[in-house]
């Protein structure tokens, strides 16, 4: 390989692992923020910050569940009681009377969470976080959207770099070794990344860390992705140096010297064969 050559490849292999950064860092938010996967760790620290700017807890178990035995008690099990505290609008449905105090401020927590989340804004990344005193739009479906725009450029981006390498490499079987390579290395920072968030302490940041809550999964994805690629990689190269020791045993033995022509055989004047080379 050239050293012109060689100088390209591997600034486009280190093109291509921060793309690879970038890209699992995208998948990760995309990740966290679909609904599911966000509403089991969310509820709690939503929970959390409403009690200590509101008590939700004091003002649903004290102040508003004689209203809602009373009004559900006259209303048929479909119907939701709505009531609002300073900012927030919460609903419980009917449904969920017959559980604990404590289950109704789940449920209403839960109600919220959701109402934000599908909520369409019509401002900026920066501009809807400074709005809310509870960074809903960070962890809505809105931003899931925006984060995915941004993926699949990504993605484009390491689909290009690694035609590049292929285009660049000397010899071809070697590719899957190095994107395999690369690929391990990669998933390292993500094998931990919710939990080095999680230690840093703020309102904000307590939110940020939850879109990183499948970090892990993205690790796995990457680590067995790269070992794939490593074993594929090595039997490509064994399959290859078994092609070159096949070849050197089954190659004809010559037993003549090059340039020489073979031997004639013709007859003498006594009838006697002989046999004369030709040079």
């Amino acid at each position: 390989m050239g050293f012109i050559r060689g100088g390209l490849f591997v600034t486009v292999s280190v093109l291509f692992f921060v793309s690879l950064l970038v890209a699992s860092s995208l998948y990760v938010v995309i990740s966290s923020l679909d609904y599911n996967n966000l509403k089991q760790d969310l509820i709690p620290v939503v929970k959390q910050t409403l009690n200590e700017q509101i008590n939700i807890t004091q003002v649903i178990e004290k102040d508003k569940y004689p209203l809602i035995q009373k009004f559900c008690a006259n209303s048929s099990s479909g119907l939701d009681y709505v009531f609002s505290e300073q900012n927030y609008t919460f609903t419980i449905p009917c449904s969920a009377i017959s559980g604990t105090p404590d289950s109704l401020v789940d449920s209403a927590v839960d109600s919220l969470f959701q109402e934000y989340y599908y909520k369409e804004y019509n401002c900026g990344l920066f501009d809807c976080m400074q709005k809310d005193s509870i960074p809903f739009f960070l962890i809505s479906e809105h931003s899931q959207n925006y984060w995915k725009g941004k993926f699949y450029y990504a993605l484009l981006a390491l689909v290009v770099l690694i035609v590049l390498m292929f285009l660049l490499i000397e010899t071809k079987t070697n590719l899957p070794l190095v994107v395999g390579s690369l690929l391990v290395v990669g998933s390292l920072p993500f094998m931990k990344l919710e939990v080095f968030f999680s230690f840093i302490p703020g309102e904000f940041l307590k939110y940020f860390a939850l879109i990183f809550n499948q970090s892990y999964r993205v690790f796995m994805i990457l680590l067995v992705a790269g070992l794939v690629l490593l074993v594929f990689g090595l039997i490509l190269k064994f399959f290859s140096i078994g092609l070159k020791i096949n070849e050197f045993f089954s190659s004809p033995d010559s037993g003549e010297k090059k340039g020489e022509k073979p031997s004639k055989s013709t007859k003498g004047k006594d009838g006697n064969s002989r046999k004369t080379s030709s040079k």
